[in-house]
Protein backbone atom coordinates (compact mmCIF):
# COMPACT_ATOMS: atom_id res chain seq x y z
CA UNK A 1 0.00 0.00 0.00
CA UNK A 2 0.91 3.63 -0.70
CA UNK A 3 0.79 6.03 2.12
CA UNK A 4 1.50 9.70 2.94
CA UNK A 5 1.99 9.07 6.17
CA UNK A 6 4.63 7.13 8.67
CA UNK A 7 5.60 7.26 11.96
CA UNK A 8 10.15 8.20 12.55
CA UNK A 9 12.53 6.40 14.62
CA UNK A 10 10.84 8.71 17.42
CA UNK A 11 7.23 7.59 17.26
CA UNK A 12 6.16 10.63 15.53
CA UNK A 13 4.00 10.70 12.48
CA UNK A 14 5.71 11.66 9.34
CA UNK A 15 3.67 13.29 6.12
CA UNK A 16 5.83 13.44 2.90
CA UNK A 17 4.78 15.78 1.06
CA UNK A 18 7.46 17.36 -2.05
CA UNK A 19 8.32 20.29 -0.36
CA UNK A 20 9.77 18.06 2.42
CA UNK A 21 11.17 14.96 0.36
CA UNK A 22 14.63 16.05 -0.05
CA UNK A 23 14.86 16.82 3.96
CA UNK A 24 13.29 13.22 4.92
CA UNK A 25 15.84 11.81 2.49
CA UNK A 26 18.72 13.43 3.75
CA UNK A 27 17.78 12.53 7.20
CA UNK A 28 18.16 8.86 6.55
CA UNK A 29 15.51 7.96 8.96
CA UNK A 30 14.08 4.55 9.47
CA UNK A 31 10.34 4.96 9.12
CA UNK A 32 7.21 2.43 10.15
CA UNK A 33 3.66 1.99 9.53
CA UNK A 34 0.97 3.11 11.99
CA UNK A 35 -0.83 0.28 11.55
CA UNK A 36 1.39 -3.06 11.35
CA UNK A 37 4.90 -1.51 12.53
CA UNK A 38 6.51 -3.22 9.88
CA UNK A 39 9.27 -1.37 7.83
CA UNK A 40 8.26 1.79 5.16
CA UNK A 41 10.10 2.77 2.33
CA UNK A 42 10.31 6.11 1.21
CA UNK A 43 9.39 7.00 -2.44
CA UNK A 44 9.86 9.93 -4.61
CA UNK A 45 10.18 10.14 -8.27
CA UNK A 46 9.67 12.76 -10.97
CA UNK A 47 6.84 11.64 -11.73
CA UNK A 48 4.80 10.20 -9.18
CA UNK A 49 3.48 11.51 -5.94
CA UNK A 50 6.27 10.89 -2.89
CA UNK A 51 5.13 8.35 -0.66
CA UNK A 52 5.76 5.55 1.66
CA UNK A 53 4.88 2.17 0.55
CA UNK A 54 5.18 -1.47 2.08
CA UNK A 55 7.62 -3.79 0.99
CA UNK A 56 6.28 -6.66 -1.19
CA UNK A 57 5.97 -8.84 1.50
CA UNK A 58 4.37 -7.29 3.84
CA UNK A 59 1.74 -8.62 6.09
CA UNK A 60 -0.32 -5.19 6.96
CA UNK A 61 -4.12 -5.71 6.55
CA UNK A 62 -3.77 -2.38 4.53
CA UNK A 63 -0.96 -2.87 2.24
CA UNK A 64 -2.90 -5.38 -0.04
CA UNK A 65 -5.95 -2.58 -0.62
CA UNK A 66 -3.29 -0.74 -3.06
CA UNK A 67 -4.11 3.12 -3.98
CA UNK A 68 -3.91 4.53 -7.40
CA UNK A 69 -2.47 7.53 -8.64
CA UNK A 70 -5.98 9.39 -8.71
CA UNK A 71 -6.59 8.06 -4.74
CA UNK A 72 -3.39 9.33 -3.95
CA UNK A 73 -3.98 13.03 -5.12
CA UNK A 74 -7.55 12.91 -3.96
CA UNK A 75 -5.73 12.72 -0.40
CA UNK A 76 -3.21 15.07 -1.04
CA UNK A 77 -6.00 17.68 -1.94
CA UNK A 78 -8.18 16.95 0.94
CA UNK A 79 -5.67 17.51 3.43
CA UNK A 80 -4.02 20.84 1.84
CA UNK A 81 -7.82 21.77 0.80
CA UNK A 82 -9.40 21.60 4.58
CA UNK A 83 -5.78 22.85 6.65
CA UNK A 84 -5.99 26.08 4.03
CA UNK A 85 -9.21 27.13 5.48
CA UNK A 86 -8.41 26.58 9.28
CA UNK A 87 -10.02 23.47 9.78
CA UNK A 88 -7.48 20.71 11.96
CA UNK A 89 -7.17 17.65 9.56
CA UNK A 90 -4.87 14.81 9.17
CA UNK A 91 -3.99 11.82 6.65
CA UNK A 92 -3.77 8.17 7.20
CA UNK A 93 -5.11 8.15 10.89
CA UNK A 94 -5.16 5.07 12.38
CA UNK A 95 -7.81 4.03 14.58
CA UNK A 96 -6.66 1.65 16.74
CA UNK A 97 -9.86 1.63 19.17
CA UNK A 98 -12.46 0.22 15.69
CA UNK A 99 -8.50 -0.98 13.98
CA UNK A 100 -9.52 1.36 10.69
CA UNK A 101 -7.68 3.49 8.44
CA UNK A 102 -9.12 6.71 7.98
CA UNK A 103 -8.17 8.92 4.66
CA UNK A 104 -8.73 12.09 6.66
CA UNK A 105 -9.58 12.95 9.70
CA UNK A 106 -11.30 16.61 10.48
CA UNK A 107 -10.87 17.96 14.05
CA UNK A 108 -11.01 14.68 15.74
CA UNK A 109 -14.29 14.07 14.70
CA UNK A 110 -15.26 13.75 11.37
CA UNK A 111 -13.74 11.06 8.80
CA UNK A 112 -13.62 11.99 4.86
CA UNK A 113 -13.20 8.84 2.97
CA UNK A 114 -12.40 9.00 -0.97
CA UNK A 115 -13.30 6.10 -2.35
CA UNK A 116 -12.04 5.46 -5.66
CA UNK A 117 -12.05 1.55 -6.53
CA UNK A 118 -14.89 -0.47 -6.77
CA UNK A 119 -14.97 -3.16 -3.81
CA UNK A 120 -18.56 -4.69 -2.10
CA UNK A 121 -20.67 -1.92 -0.50
CA UNK A 122 -21.15 -4.01 2.39
CA UNK A 123 -17.38 -3.08 3.26
CA UNK A 124 -17.86 0.72 3.04
CA UNK A 125 -21.04 0.31 5.05
CA UNK A 126 -19.26 -1.75 7.52
CA UNK A 127 -16.56 1.32 8.00
CA UNK A 128 -19.24 3.62 8.23
CA UNK A 129 -20.99 1.90 11.52
CA UNK A 130 -17.61 1.38 12.80
CA UNK A 131 -16.39 5.03 12.82
CA UNK A 132 -20.03 5.97 14.26
CA UNK A 133 -19.56 3.27 17.02
CA UNK A 134 -15.87 5.42 17.58
CA UNK A 135 -18.09 8.83 17.53
CA UNK A 136 -17.24 9.44 14.33
CA UNK A 137 -19.27 11.62 11.30
CA UNK A 138 -17.85 10.26 8.39
CA UNK A 139 -18.76 11.78 4.55
CA UNK A 140 -18.20 9.53 1.57
CA UNK A 141 -16.57 11.36 -1.57
CA UNK A 142 -16.73 9.49 -5.03
CA UNK A 143 -13.16 9.38 -6.81
CA UNK A 144 -14.98 7.55 -10.13
CA UNK A 145 -16.25 8.76 -13.36
CA UNK A 146 -19.93 9.29 -14.20
CA UNK A 147 -21.04 8.77 -18.04
CA UNK A 148 -24.11 10.38 -19.76
CA UNK A 149 -26.31 8.49 -21.47
CA UNK A 150 -28.33 10.56 -23.97
CA UNK A 151 -28.45 13.09 -21.45
CA UNK A 152 -28.54 11.02 -18.29
CA UNK A 153 -26.34 10.46 -16.35
CA UNK A 154 -25.34 6.05 -16.08
CA UNK A 155 -24.72 5.47 -12.27
CA UNK A 156 -23.30 1.72 -11.72
CA UNK A 157 -24.76 -0.22 -8.95
CA UNK A 158 -21.69 0.73 -7.13
CA UNK A 159 -21.83 4.77 -7.38
CA UNK A 160 -25.77 4.57 -6.31
CA UNK A 161 -24.62 3.13 -2.83
CA UNK A 162 -23.05 6.87 -2.56
CA UNK A 163 -26.30 8.62 -2.77
CA UNK A 164 -27.69 10.50 0.04
CA UNK A 165 -31.14 12.30 0.86
CA UNK A 166 -31.05 15.69 2.21
CA UNK A 167 -34.34 17.69 2.44
CA UNK A 168 -32.99 20.73 -0.25
CA UNK A 169 -31.22 18.56 -2.22
CA UNK A 170 -33.24 15.23 -2.49
CA UNK A 171 -31.08 12.26 -3.68
CA UNK A 172 -27.91 13.43 -4.02
CA UNK A 173 -24.09 12.68 -4.39
CA UNK A 174 -20.23 14.15 -4.22
CA UNK A 175 -17.65 13.27 -7.00
CA UNK A 176 -14.38 14.98 -6.82
CA UNK A 177 -11.59 14.37 -9.77
CA UNK A 178 -8.28 15.86 -9.02
CA UNK A 179 -7.13 15.41 -12.29
CA UNK A 180 -9.22 18.40 -13.42
CA UNK A 181 -9.54 19.75 -10.17
CA UNK A 182 -13.19 19.51 -9.61
CA UNK A 183 -16.34 18.96 -7.94
CA UNK A 184 -19.49 17.99 -8.81
CA UNK A 185 -22.81 17.51 -6.93
CA UNK A 186 -25.48 15.76 -8.80
CA UNK A 187 -28.99 16.73 -6.78
CA UNK A 188 -32.36 15.89 -7.12
CA UNK A 189 -31.68 13.07 -8.27
CA UNK A 190 -34.48 10.92 -9.99
CA UNK A 191 -34.89 7.47 -11.70
CA UNK A 192 -35.56 7.21 -15.47
CA UNK A 193 -34.86 3.58 -16.41
CA UNK A 194 -32.32 0.62 -14.62
CA UNK A 195 -29.27 2.76 -13.73
CA UNK A 196 -30.01 5.93 -15.61
CA UNK A 197 -30.75 9.12 -13.93
CA UNK A 198 -31.91 12.95 -14.60
CA UNK A 199 -30.10 15.13 -12.17
CA UNK A 200 -29.14 18.86 -11.70
CA UNK A 201 -25.34 19.16 -11.17
CA UNK A 202 -23.46 22.09 -9.86
CA UNK A 203 -19.31 21.74 -10.26
CA UNK A 204 -17.20 23.64 -8.16
CA UNK A 205 -13.68 24.82 -8.81
CA UNK A 206 -11.07 22.98 -6.15
CA UNK A 207 -9.71 26.08 -5.21
CA UNK A 208 -12.98 27.08 -3.88
CA UNK A 209 -13.52 27.63 -0.38
CA UNK A 210 -16.09 25.85 1.79
CA UNK A 211 -17.75 28.51 2.74
CA UNK A 212 -18.18 28.83 -1.04
CA UNK A 213 -19.88 25.84 -1.87
CA UNK A 214 -21.46 25.68 1.43
CA UNK A 215 -23.27 29.16 0.33
CA UNK A 216 -24.41 27.79 -2.83
CA UNK A 217 -25.79 24.85 -2.00
CA UNK A 218 -27.87 26.35 1.03
CA UNK A 219 -30.03 27.69 -1.70
CA UNK A 220 -31.12 24.96 -3.84
CA UNK A 221 -34.69 24.61 -3.36
CA UNK A 222 -36.02 20.92 -3.30
CA UNK A 223 -37.27 20.04 -6.46
CA UNK A 224 -38.09 16.69 -8.55
CA UNK A 225 -37.83 16.11 -12.30
CA UNK A 226 -41.24 15.67 -13.33
CA UNK A 227 -40.95 12.04 -15.90
CA UNK A 228 -44.61 12.00 -17.72
CA UNK A 229 -45.37 8.30 -17.42
CA UNK A 230 -47.21 6.54 -20.87
CA UNK A 231 -48.33 3.55 -18.94
CA UNK A 232 -49.56 1.49 -21.64
CA UNK A 233 -45.97 2.22 -23.25
CA UNK A 234 -44.15 0.70 -19.71
CA UNK A 235 -46.28 -2.24 -19.95
CA UNK A 236 -45.52 -2.64 -23.97
CA UNK A 237 -41.89 -2.41 -22.68
CA UNK A 238 -42.54 -4.57 -19.59
CA UNK A 239 -43.95 -7.25 -21.39
CA UNK A 240 -41.36 -7.54 -23.77
CA UNK A 241 -38.12 -7.68 -21.20
CA UNK A 242 -40.01 -10.40 -19.39
CA UNK A 243 -41.00 -12.40 -22.47
CA UNK A 244 -37.62 -11.91 -23.94
CA UNK A 245 -34.78 -11.87 -21.13
CA UNK A 246 -36.93 -13.17 -18.08
CA UNK A 247 -39.13 -16.30 -19.40
CA UNK A 248 -38.01 -18.87 -16.69
CA UNK A 249 -38.29 -15.90 -14.01
CA UNK A 250 -39.83 -17.77 -10.40
CA UNK A 251 -42.19 -14.20 -10.73
CA UNK A 252 -43.46 -15.02 -14.66
CA UNK A 253 -43.71 -18.78 -13.21
CA UNK A 254 -45.82 -17.71 -10.20
CA UNK A 255 -47.61 -15.25 -12.50
CA UNK A 256 -48.94 -18.04 -14.53
CA UNK A 257 -49.37 -21.05 -12.48
CA UNK A 258 -51.90 -18.26 -10.48
CA UNK A 259 -53.75 -18.07 -13.82
CA UNK A 260 -52.42 -14.24 -14.46
CA UNK A 261 -50.98 -12.94 -17.99
CA UNK A 262 -48.59 -9.92 -17.62
CA UNK A 263 -50.50 -8.32 -20.36
CA UNK A 264 -53.36 -8.53 -18.08
CA UNK A 265 -52.68 -7.07 -14.63
CA UNK A 266 -53.94 -3.77 -14.07
CA UNK A 267 -52.62 -0.62 -15.50
CA UNK A 268 -51.48 0.71 -12.41
CA UNK A 269 -49.12 -2.18 -12.04
CA UNK A 270 -45.27 -1.59 -13.07
CA UNK A 271 -45.65 2.19 -12.34
CA UNK A 272 -40.64 2.82 -12.18
CA UNK A 273 -40.83 5.75 -9.40
CA UNK A 274 -38.51 8.46 -9.15
CA UNK A 275 -36.80 6.09 -5.81
CA UNK A 276 -37.01 2.59 -7.30
CA UNK A 277 -33.23 2.38 -7.68
CA UNK A 278 -33.58 1.99 -3.83
CA UNK A 279 -34.79 -1.81 -4.08
CA UNK A 280 -32.98 -4.49 -6.41
CA UNK A 281 -36.95 -6.48 -6.81
CA UNK A 282 -38.50 -4.77 -10.16
CA UNK A 283 -41.64 -2.74 -9.97
CA UNK A 284 -43.47 -4.87 -11.56
CA UNK A 285 -42.64 -7.42 -9.23
CA UNK A 286 -43.41 -5.54 -5.61
CA UNK A 287 -46.28 -4.17 -7.10
CA UNK A 288 -48.02 -7.09 -8.43
CA UNK A 289 -47.91 -8.76 -4.74
CA UNK A 290 -49.16 -5.66 -3.31
CA UNK A 291 -52.19 -5.93 -5.48
CA UNK A 292 -52.63 -9.72 -5.40
CA UNK A 293 -51.96 -9.89 -1.64
CA UNK A 294 -53.60 -6.66 -0.47
CA UNK A 295 -55.46 -4.33 -2.83
CA UNK A 296 -57.15 -7.09 -4.53
CA UNK A 297 -59.02 -8.99 -2.07
CA UNK A 298 -60.47 -5.58 -0.62
CA UNK A 299 -63.89 -3.90 -1.44
CA UNK A 300 -65.10 -0.40 -2.61
CA UNK A 301 -64.71 2.07 0.51
CA UNK A 302 -62.93 -0.18 2.63
CA UNK A 303 -60.36 1.40 4.65
CA UNK A 304 -56.94 -0.29 5.72
CA UNK A 305 -54.05 0.91 7.96
CA UNK A 306 -51.08 2.16 6.45
CA UNK A 307 -48.86 0.01 8.70
CA UNK A 308 -50.84 -3.40 7.54
CA UNK A 309 -49.76 -2.62 3.93
CA UNK A 310 -46.14 -1.86 4.59
CA UNK A 311 -45.71 -5.20 6.45
CA UNK A 312 -46.53 -6.63 2.70
CA UNK A 313 -43.96 -4.29 0.94
CA UNK A 314 -41.55 -5.50 3.01
CA UNK A 315 -41.99 -8.46 2.53
CA UNK A 316 -41.95 -8.41 -0.93
CA UNK A 317 -38.89 -6.18 -1.79
CA UNK A 318 -35.21 -7.02 -1.58
CA UNK A 319 -33.08 -3.76 -1.03
CA UNK A 320 -30.06 -2.40 -2.77
CA UNK A 321 -26.89 -1.71 -0.50
CA UNK A 322 -26.20 1.08 0.49
CA UNK A 323 -23.50 2.68 2.69
CA UNK A 324 -25.95 4.41 5.13
CA UNK A 325 -29.26 3.22 7.07
CA UNK A 326 -32.39 4.77 4.65
CA UNK A 327 -36.27 3.84 5.55
CA UNK A 328 -37.22 2.44 1.78
CA UNK A 329 -41.51 2.45 2.85
CA UNK A 330 -40.81 5.75 1.49
CA UNK A 331 -41.24 4.11 -1.91
CA UNK A 332 -44.51 2.22 -1.19
CA UNK A 333 -45.67 5.77 0.42
CA UNK A 334 -44.81 6.76 -3.22
CA UNK A 335 -46.83 4.49 -4.88
CA UNK A 336 -49.72 4.83 -2.57
CA UNK A 337 -49.31 8.64 -3.74
CA UNK A 338 -48.86 7.72 -7.35
CA UNK A 339 -52.57 5.36 -7.02
CA UNK A 340 -53.98 8.26 -4.94
CA UNK A 341 -53.91 10.87 -8.08
CA UNK A 342 -54.83 7.29 -10.25
CA UNK A 343 -57.98 7.78 -8.01
CA UNK A 344 -57.52 4.51 -7.08
CA UNK A 345 -57.28 5.61 -3.34
CA UNK A 346 -57.92 8.29 -1.58
CA UNK A 347 -56.06 9.11 2.46
CA UNK A 348 -58.84 9.09 4.95
CA UNK A 349 -56.76 10.06 8.02
CA UNK A 350 -53.58 9.91 9.17
CA UNK A 351 -52.36 6.79 8.73
CA UNK A 352 -55.10 5.21 6.70
CA UNK A 353 -56.37 4.79 3.34
CA UNK A 354 -59.62 4.30 1.44
CA UNK A 355 -60.06 1.83 -1.81
CA UNK A 356 -62.14 4.59 -4.12
CA UNK A 357 -62.38 2.02 -6.84
CA UNK A 358 -60.42 -1.34 -7.60
CA UNK A 359 -57.61 -1.51 -9.61
CA UNK A 360 -59.09 -3.06 -13.16
CA UNK A 361 -57.28 -5.90 -14.69
CA UNK A 362 -57.10 -5.74 -18.36
CA UNK A 363 -59.49 -7.69 -21.34
CA UNK A 364 -58.03 -9.42 -24.38
CA UNK A 365 -59.18 -6.38 -26.58
CA UNK A 366 -57.42 -3.51 -23.80
CA UNK A 367 -54.27 -5.68 -24.18
CA UNK A 368 -53.95 -6.36 -27.62
CA UNK A 369 -51.39 -4.12 -28.25
CA UNK A 370 -49.38 -5.31 -25.28
CA UNK A 371 -48.75 -8.69 -26.80
CA UNK A 372 -45.34 -9.51 -28.01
Amino acid sequence: MTMFTAKDQDGRDIVVTRGNVAFLKAGNNQYTCGCCEEKLILKAGEINIPHFSHLASSKCRFASEGESERHLSGKKYFLEWLILQDFQADVEVYLRGIKRQADILVDERTVIEYQCSTVPVHELRQRTEDYHLAGLGVHWILGQDIRMVKGRYYLTTFQQAFIKQKSNLGYYLVQYLPEINCWTLLYHITMDTINRFYARSMTFDGRVGFDVIKKAIGRIKYATFYVKRDLAFERQKQCYFYTRFKKQSLFLKDLYEQGYYLQHLPIEIGVVLPMQFRVKTPAMEWQFYLWRDFFRGMDCEESFQLDHLLTVFVKNVVPMPLIWDEDRTELCLAYLQFLCKQGILRRSSAGYYTMSRQMKELVNDEAYFLDI
